[in-house]
């Protein structure tokens, strides 16, 4: 623990003291966070409604991936290079798919976006410039294809109303009618996504 070094061990002493339950129920809590499973061949990957299992080749080449029906094949030669590989793969997987599902929702939008940028935002799925860039997050692949699907959307409708206010939200349940759901369990998931 850390205090400041003006402070004398008895007050650091009743400091812990009073908040001595408050620590208790945090550690247990911190007991019950599920780890993730060790980076190691038989990992499962979520890769949009499917689940991959990896398969992790250590070698001393250049780091290469490759998806073999339910399997993604990584060669690699140590665990930060292989996680390395698989972001790279999955952001090139994000922006195939984010392509097609923009073809699918800028008809029903009635807007495209000018460019498309897949990033690697640590606090957000995506988001809409005023200059018509839709920018997502790559992290989408490791979710169900329907919450994917929520964001496109989501980004396209802010072509029309930049912004959360009504009009925004009324084009979206237009466009998505079950918008709130998928909203909803992107939100529930969002501390469940590791890699």
């Amino acid at each position: 623990m850390l205090a400041p070094t003006h402070m004398r061990q008895s007050e650091i002493d009743a400091f812990l003291q009073a908040k001595s339950r408050w620590i208790e129920r945090t550690l247990s809590r911190l007991d019950q966070v599920p780890r993730p499973p060790p980076f190691a061949s038989g990992l499962p990957l979520a890769y949009l409604d499917l689940t991959l299992r990896l398969d992790w080749v250590r070698t001393g080449y250049a780091a290469g991936v490759q998806r073999d029906a339910g399997i993604l094949r990584v060669a690699a030669k140590d665990e930060a290079q292989a996680r390395r590989a698989i972001e790279l793969w999955y952001r090139e997987e994000a922006r195939h798919h984010a392509l097609a599902r923009i073809i699918h929702f800028a008809p029903l939008v009635g807007r495209a976006p000018k460019r498309l940028r897949i990033a690697g935002q640590k606090t957000r799925w995506g988001s809409c410039s005023t200059q018509g860039t839709i920018s997502l997050n790559w992290r989408l692949m490791l979710v169900p294809a329907a919450l994917f699907d929520y964001v496109v959307a989501h980004e396209l409708c802010h072509l029309i109303a930049p912004h959360h206010r009504p009009p925004f939200w009324r084009e979206l349940v237009r466009v998505m009618p079950d918008c709130e759901e998928r909203r909803r369990r992107l939100h529930d998931m969002a501390t469940q996504l590791t890699l």
